[in-house]
């Protein structure tokens, strides 16, 4: 019973985390934020920049490197040396071997480079990487939010006209049972009465249609947090409509700061193939300790060492065409950033103006939709009282309760592109 219990428990909380609660817009986005993963994907950019950072970083830092050799000599090196010096005739010479067969060597060496211009170079690159990385993360963040949004608000206002189609039901079938009881007392054309039917069997047609609208907007939500269902609890309540005169500017949005720092990586990618094959001066350390030996029997083993500090200057010569060819694609990528930039600023402008041409839109019909749906909806009651005291025609009826479903469609509709642009207007996402 107990393990019953807790296998219940384990099940209800897998389901409770599958299924998680949308109560509005910020909640959904700080949800995808965490745990979707194409925002876990874009917050790793910036990490993987700050770990090439550091990994060039370390090219400016003292480097010790330890080392041993073994080495055998069958054939010792041989060298002329004045016989003079040990006693023989002048102008003679005799050979002299050095050293012993068997040398064996250990020691460590230290170098601190002093002046690497296109270390530097390439340092300052990394960081300027870093920075774009971080507005490339962020960028590709705002492309989920935009996705995320667009798929929520279709998914209320789908929600809404489901509600809207509940409500015709509701009509449509008072309007098939006054029909059914006039056809029954023969008040009433046949005709009519079929087209009552068609109504009500359109309607229901409806739902489905609507049913499988929701459920798609849903499943697009549901493959961009990667979850397996999701529950929206908002409705679409009333909006302020607040005015808005001009666009949020371009300059806040994070492709535009990516672009920006696509540019500055350039020119130090060109400022560091300007620095290659530059002199390079280090500072070197080197100690070293030799022991030697020939291993026969009473033979004392040779050993000294040897220790070094000085400085050395490397000045590349001839590296073939390599320095030319990458500072010349380094103008070329100077180029295309710059041109990118352009384009994205132009993309991003056209953006924020669209958007606000989208509200400004819904923002001046509000009120004449506003008075419409209250004009439409009053006919409707109207029309439902006449048509219960049978003194109008199912024409009529019919087409002022299709006037009243254009009228709160069209509402909902602009109820919703209101809400929407004005949240991408202002750029809060």
């Amino acid at each position: 019973m107990r393990f019953l219990y807790v296998l219940i428990l384990i099940v209800i909380t897998q389901v409770a985390q599958a299924q998680p609660a949308i109560n509005s817009l910020e909640e959904l986005l700080d949800y995808a934020d965490k745990n979707s993963p194409a925002a876990r994907q874009a917050l790793l950019q910036p990490e993987l920049a700050r770990h090439d950072k550091q990994t060039q970083a370390s090219v400016l830092y003292p480097r010790v490197n330890a080392f041993a050799t073994g080495d055998y000599y069958p054939i010792l090196a041989t060298q002329l040396i004045p016989a003079e010096a040990l006693g023989g005739a002048p102008g003679t010479y005799l050979k002299a071997q050095f050293g012993l067969p068997y040398v064996f060597t250990t020691g460590a060496e230290l170098t601190v480079p002093v002046v690497n211009l296109e270390n530097w170079a390439k340092l300052a690159k990394a960081k300027a990487q870093y920075e774009q990385s971080e507005w490339s993360s962020k960028s590709a963040l705002e492309n989920l939010h935009l996705q995320l949004i667009q798929a929520y608000y279709q998914a209320l206002v789908t929600g809404e006209v489901l509600k809207l189609n509940v409500e015709n039901e509701s009509t449509a079938d008072e309007m098939l049972r006054i029909m059914a009881a006039r056809n029954e007392q023969g008040v009433v054309d046949p005709a009519d009465y079929n087209r009552s039917k068609n109504l009500s069997l359109d309607v229901k047609t409806s739902r489905i249609g609507y049913t499988q609208a929701l459920e798609k907007s849903i499943n697009n939500l549901e493959s961009l947090l990667a979850v397996d269902s999701i529950a929206l609890k908002e409705q679409l309540d009333d909006f302020k409509w607040p005015a808005l005169h001009e666009a949020a500017p371009v300059s806040n949005r994070p492709a535009w700061q990516e672009a920006e720092w696509k540019v500055r990586t350039a020119e130090l990618s060109l400022r560091q193939g300007r620095t290659g094959g530059l002199p390079e001066l280090m500072l070197t350390s080197r100690y070293t300790y030799n022991m030697q030996t020939n291993f026969e029997p009473g033979f004392k083993n040779i050993d000294f060492s040897v220790a070094n500090v000085g400085l050395r200057l490397n000045v590349p010569l001839f590296q073939g065409n390599y320095y030319r060819a990458a500072k010349h694609k380094s103008k070329l990528l100077l180029e295309q950033a710059r041109l990118e930039q352009e384009r994205t600023e132009a993309a991003l402008t056209q953006q924020q103006q669209d958007w606000l041409a989208q509200y400004k839109a819904a923002y001046s019909k509000h009120k004449v939709l506003q008075d419409k749906l209250a004009t439409a909806k009053e006919n409707l009651r109207i029309a439902q009282l006449n048509t219960k005291e049978g003194v109008m025609e199912f024409d009529q009826f019919n087409n002022i309760f299709m006037d009243y479903n254009r009228a709160r469609m069209e509402y909902i509709q602009n109820l919703t592109d209101g809400i929407l642009y004005h949240l991408l207007s202002t750029q809060k996402f």
